[in-house]
């Protein structure tokens, strides 16, 4: 019985496999199943190990549930897939791209004043013209650019808004668009819609200095907060009706005494209104109270003048 008993164990010892034995495009099969973490730990095995991890249908599928938008066919000639994974994770870590879109779009000579980038447009102002490039229709070789010349003088102010916050647009109006609204020497401010002007405000004895970044007020009853180099500032209601914006000013704020530059909405509460103008004084009104009350002034040393701010809280 021991001799039969031995002679079973040496026919077991010389009939048993090991993972070494399995070859390495099944092994590299069983990675498939693996995280980046044990594939890693995997490679720092051994040599057949490493091999079988080092796999370019390891790497795809890897390259593919990370960045599914990517295109590995796009790799030069002879490149691994696992170099293409490191190279771009680092390229993420350091935020280094290639831009997706580079091209050269040429006007006049004279420089850009203002640019805006919204979510299928670039917009810009040069002296007293607006002009919309339209992305999609400039890659798909259509006509792409929309000029505004309604204003008579140098655009001071640019502002793209949500076109949600703008109630009196109902018909026709798509919740992801964006209405568009700019400030002006010529003493206007106006609002555009459709590469057209859709509302004109006017009030301000002189020209328009500076908007709001943000609207004043809830949903439904949205306020923009103009500055002028007359030294107030202005609350327009943006749910006036008439091409003209009649009865579109809600009230004058005086306080400073001279241009404002800058404006800025509170991000915790949306009726706090910041004004700062070449007199160094920050000023906080609140549009709830009656006839938008000054709150506090703050005096900046010295003669110094703000030349950006915001408010976060």
């Amino acid at each position: 019985m021991a001799e039969i008993s031995a002679s079973n164990n040496n026919n077991y010892s010389s009939t048993s496999t090991s993972i070494t034995d399995l070859n390495v495009d099944s092994l590299a099969h069983c990675a498939n199943y693996l995280n980046i973490q044990d594939i890693s730990n995997m490679a720092m095995t051994c040599k057949f190990f490493r091999n079988a991890a080092y796999s370019d249908s390891t790497w795809h599928r890897l390259f593919r549930e990370k960045w599914p938008e990517h295109m590995l066919g796009q790799m030069p000639q002879g490149s691994l897939v696992r170099d293409a994974y490191l190279s771009r994770r680092a390229a993420v870590h350091r935020f280094s791209f290639v831009d997706p879109l580079v091209a050269d779009f040429y006007t006049d000579a004279r420089p850009f004043d203002h640019v805006l980038l919204g979510k299928n447009d670039i917009i810009f102002s040069q002296g007293s013209l607006v002009q919309l490039l339209k992305i999609d229709d400039f890659l798909n070789g259509k006509e792409c650019l929309v000029s505004l010349r309604d204003h008579k003088a140098r655009i001071t102010c640019m502002r793209s808004f949500p076109i949600d916050d703008a109630s009196f647009i109902r018909s026709e109006a798509q919740n992801d668009e964006n209405v568009l609204i700019t400030s002006s020497s010529d003493h206007s401010i106006r609002l555009w819609w459709k590469g057209s002007c859709f509302r004109c405000f006017r009030g301000h004895n002189g020209p328009v200095s500076a908007l709001s970044d943000k609207l004043l007020g809830d949903k439904g009853s949205k306020v923009l907060a103009s500055g002028g180099e007359d030294g107030t500032v202005r609350l327009w209601s943006l749910s006036s009706s008439g091409k003209r914006g009649q009865h579109a000013l809600n009230a004058t704020l005086h306080g400073h005494v001279k241009p404002i530059k800058l404006m800025t909405v509170a991000g915790h509460k949306t009726s706090l209104l910041i004004s700062v103008a070449t007199d160094s004084k920050i000023r906080v009104w609140d549009s709830t109270l009656a006839s938008a009350s000054r709150l506090s002034d703050i005096k900046l040393c010295g003669n110094s003048l703000c030349v950006g701010f915001s408010c976060w809280n």
